[in-house]
C-alpha cells in the first residue's frame, strides 16, 4: 500500500472531537465538507463507499452514525477495523468493489459518502446503479471526484512545471496511454485511473433518479502547478428522489 494522505488513519484526538460533533470530514484534499451536508446522519445507516483507510468511516461512527465501510483493499479496511476496535465504534467493514454491493439489501442505506476514489472505477455507471439500489428514497450521497481537465496534460511535463495538453477526454489508463507510457507511469503498484466526464459524474447519477443539491470545488494544495489555473477536484451532494 503506497503512502499517501488517504492511507493515514485519523488520530485519537480527531475521534474524540467527532464524538462531540466536531468533524473535519474530507471528500477532497483540502476543503472540509460543510456540516449542513451530514448534520442529520446520527443514528442513520451510512455507507462509506470505497472509503477504507481509517478516515471518514471512523469519524462518522464516532459522530453517531451506523457505518459500513466498503473497500477493495484489505489493508485499507484493516485501518478502519483497528480504529473501531480501539474506540468501540459502531462500524463494520465489507471487502468488495464499489460496483458489487450485493451483500447490502435494497433501500437499506440512509446516506452514502464516497471520497475521491471513482477515478479507479472503469465503469462508473454500474457504481451509480448500486448506489441507487441500496439507498432509501430521500437518502443522499455525497462524493468527491477529479475534475476531468486534470487528465489532459502530459504527466512528465506537468511534474516539471509545464502544463502541456496531450490526452483527450474522457481519459483512461487502458486506452489513452501507449504500452510504454503505461509501464512507465503505472508500474506494478499503482491502480489504473479513469478520468470520467462531467456528464458521467453528475448526469449519470441524475438519470438514476437523483437530484443535485449542492457542490463545491477544491485544489490539490502542496504547491501543485494546476492550482494556479483551475480546481482539480469537485465535491457534490445529491438526493434520491425516485
Amino acid at each position: 500500500q503506497m503512502k499517501n494522505p488517504w492511507t493515514i488513519p485519523v488520530s485519537k484526538e480527531e475521534i474524540n472531537k467527532a464524538a462531540k460533533g466536531e468533524i473535519n470530514l474530507l471528500l477532497t484534499p483540502q476543503k472540509s465538507v460543510p456540516l449542513e451536508w451530514y448534520k442529520n446522519w446520527q443514528n442513520k445507516n451510512v455507507l462509506a463507499l470505497a472509503s477504507g483507510g481509517g478516515q471518514q468511516g471512523p469519524l462518522l461512527a464516532a459522530f453517531g452514525s451506523k457505518v459500513t465501510v466498503v473497500d477493495i483493499s484489505k489493508s485499507q479496511l484493516d485501518r478502519d477495523e483497528k480504529l473501531a476496535q480501539d474506540h468501540g465504534l459502531n462500524l463494520s467493514c465489507l471487502l468488495s468493489s464499489a460496483n458489487d454491493l450485493s451483500e447490502i439489501e435494497d433501500q437499506s442505506i440512509d446516506f452514502i459518502i464516497n471520497p475521491t476514489s471513482n477515478c479507479f472505477f472503469e465503469d462508473i455507471h454500474s457504481v451509480w446503479e448500486e448506489c441507487a439500489r441500496v439507498l432509501k428514497t430521500n437518502g443522499e450521497i455525497i462524493w468527491g471526484f477529479i475534475n476531468p481537465i486534470n487528465y489532459c496534460f502530459d504527466f512528465e511535463k506537468k511534474n516539471q512545471g509545464d502544463l502541456k495538453v496531450k490526452y483527450s477526454q474522457p481519459y483512461s489508463d487502458n486506452l489513452s496511454l501507449s504500452d510504454e507510457e503505461r509501464k512507465k507511469f503505472i508500474g506494478n503498484e499503482n491502480p489504473l485511473e479513469f478520468g470520467h466526464s462531467l456528464t458521467d459524474q453528475v448526469t449519470g447519477l441524475l438519470k438514476k433518479g437523483f437530484s443535485l443539491i449542492d457542490l463545491y470545488e477544491d485544489y490539490w494544495g502542496q504547491e501543485a502547478i494546476e492550482d494556479n489555473y483551475f480546481p482539480s477536484f469537485i465535491a457534490a451532494r445529491a438526493r434520491k428522489i425516485l
